[in-house]
């Protein structure tokens, strides 16, 4: 987080919109490695549905607004 605050800059609504992006994706991904790892972050979210509905119901995103779920 604090390598991300102080490599944007800016005070604008576009700095912070940019920093708060990228926060969300640190996030999502933190998450994700998480799931593989941890047998209880797991359980919490088997699937992506799971993130999907968690991010619906919290009161603070999980996932970005522009986030696409892709197929491998």
């Amino acid at each position: 987080m604090f390598l991300i605050s102080s490599s944007v800059h800016g005070s604008d609504e576009h700095g912070r919109l940019l920093r708060r992006t990228l926060m969300r994706y640190v996030n999502l991904t933190s998450l994700l490695i998480f799931r593989s790892v941890s047998t209880a972050v797991y359980k919490r979210f088997p699937t992506m549905d799971h993130v999907v509905e968690a991010e619906r119901t919290g009161m603070k995103p999980i996932l970005p607004s522009s986030f696409e779920m892709q197929s491998f």
